[in-house]
């Protein structure tokens, strides 16, 4: 989205409730009134097919960034947003490269 001013807007509904294509598109009128073309709408829900498609097919001038539960749910845990690390586990594997460049004579002192 590069720089500049980005518009967010934040809806936290119920899983079954959708977001539909009127509600982006108050948004993006919002985002005309504040004149900025930057804006990035985020739901605990889903956007319903109609709202997709109107964001996608946007005249260029405005960038719209939609964002529903599963994808926040992802970005919540990649970026670990309000959690702690409970366990590192290591796991190792033999490094075959390693052991294949000792010479004979050599294997034989291990």
């Amino acid at each position: 989205m590069g720089l500049g001013r980005i518009h967010i807007q934040a809806k936290r509904y119920a899983r079954e409730n959708t977001i539909g294509r009127e509600e982006v598109q108050k948004f993006v009128g919002a985002l005309a009134v504040a004149q900025s073309n930057k804006g990035v709408f985020i739901t605990t829900s889903f956007y319903s097919k109609g709202a997709i498609e109107y964001s996608e097919n946007l005249n260029g001038t405005t960038t719209l960034v939609l964002i529903d539960g599963n994808q926040l749910a992802e970005y919540i845990y990649q970026y670990s947003l309000g959690m702690q690390t409970e366990q590192t586990i290591e796991i190792k594997k033999l490094d075959s490269d390693f052991w294949d460049s000792i010479d004979n004579a050599d294997k034989s002192a291990f």
